[in-house]
């Protein structure tokens, strides 16, 4: 199996980090938004002083749980990282992925219908790219590979797909 450059892993610990970091700020929005409703019906006070008093430091521990989540999901990243790869076999090609379920995907040259090549602003900058190989079944991918690799494989997946179709 060829695995993904290391510099992989710093990609997706950025994007576990900004999906962590929205999905705090909505939920941390949302329990202010909610606390001050709550406080604002039971006490029927429309004294901000006393309702910033409300807020004690039980709230901002709120704080500490994006810290946690993203201490756990970095550590899950490097690991997982160590499970990935791909394999162009004689007649398919084979996906692995997972860290706690791994997972063997086996697609058959035939039934290639589209590759694509796709590099968001975090790959670009750390010159990755994304092959996305898209089958009846549905679509699978070779993340975080070298861009000169990612052309490289589209080429050749279309060429072997091209190669074993199945005549109609």
């Amino acid at each position: 199996m060829t695995r993904h450059p290391e510099r992989a892993v710093r990609v997706n610990r950025i994007a576990a980090a900004l999906s962590i970091l929205s999905v705090t700020a909505l939920l941390g929005t949302l329990t202010a938004l909610i606390t001050t409703l709550v406080h604002l019906i039971l006490t029927r006070t429309r004294d901000w002083h006393e309702l910033l008093n409300w807020w004690h430091p039980a709230m901002a521990s709120l704080a500490l749980l994006p810290m946690a989540l993203y201490a756990w999901r970095c550590n899950r990243i490097k690991v997982a990282w160590h499970f990935r790869g791909y394999h162009l076999g004689p007649e398919e090609l084979y996906l692995r992925t997972g860290l706690l379920t791994r997972r063997i995907a086996v697609l058959a040259y035939a039934r290639i219908q589209e590759v694509n090549v796709v590099t968001g602003p975090i790959q670009r900058r750390y010159e990755l790219a994304t092959v996305t190989i898209k089958t009846a079944a549905g679509s699978d991918d070779i993340t975080d590979v070298d861009p000169q690799t990612a052309q490289h494989l589209r080429d050749r997946l279309t060429e072997l797909a091209r190669e074993r179709r199945l005549p109609v």
